[in-house]
């Protein structure tokens, strides 16, 4: 039997496996080289998210949850010294499977109620939410319950987003923003470790699966090389 290679997966990573497996290979297998382009990137999502931290801990140190998203949760906000460490990506939780494959990841806040600890996520958009603007993260999140369940924590079927979105600005620059709480259902634990499993089983292979005709980027990439090949032959 080959002996598969050791990887470190995060929630982030599982997502482009099941978004395009071939995006997935070349993205851990062929490093930075190979990776999907990025463009310039705003870095006020970042900003906004260590300020919410901040405040949900002025909360947590008075024993209670900030008043917009009381009536919208179950539970408490868990201790300090807890979520300050599985909030670093170098001391939050992991689970290292039998062969030595790892999954990662650094919650944003969690909850606890009867015993049950629960992940909740911030996310900032610039416009209302959509029907299906939960989906894209409901893995993400099933990750964090798997992660918890694996470190000896009891946990729920579902977990928490809190939409912070941006509805106007008044005198002096003030940015008022519009909070939505969505509450998530999560996958069953087996069938994260069974995607985490698939995702580590694939690297494996010695060439990436099959192009995805549904992904853009496999398109776009395929097209560059057909276009870079034509121009070859040109001379």
């Amino acid at each position: 039997m080959k002996k598969l290679r050791k990887f470190s997966l995060s929630p982030s990573t599982l997502n482009i496996y099941v978004n395009c497996p071939r995006c997935f290979w070349f993205h851990m297998v062929k490093g930075a080289e190979f990776k999907r382009p990025e463009g310039p990137t705003s870095t006020l999502p970042r900003g906004m998210d260590n300020l919410i931290k901040i405040y949900f801990d002025t909360y947590r140190a008075k024993c209670a949850l900030p008043p917009e998203i009381e009536a919208e949760v179950t539970g408490q906000l868990i201790e300090e010294s807890l979520i300050h460490r599985w909030r670093n990506w170098k001391t939050g939780l992991q689970f290292i499977d039998s062969d030595g494959s790892r999954l990662f990841g650094a919650l944003d806040e969690c909850l606890v109620c009867d015993g049950m600890y629960i992940p909740v996520d911030y996310k900032t958009r610039g416009y209302d939410l959509k029907e299906d603007s939960t989906s894209y993260y409901i893995l993400q999140m099933s990750s964090y319950n798997f992660l918890l369940a694996r470190n000896g924590y009891a946990v729920s079927e579902h977990a928490y987003l809190v939409f912070y979105i941006p509805s106007k600005v008044s005198d002096e620059g003030l940015v008022h923003f519009k909070i939505e709480v969505k509450k998530v259902e999560t996958f069953p634990l087996d069938k994260v470790h069974r995607t985490f499993r698939q995702a580590v089983e694939l690297l494996s292979l010695n060439e990436p699966p099959p192009k995805n005709n549904g992904c853009k980027f496999c398109n776009w990439a395929q097209k560059v090389a057909h276009s870079q090949e034509s121009q070859l032959h040109l001379f």
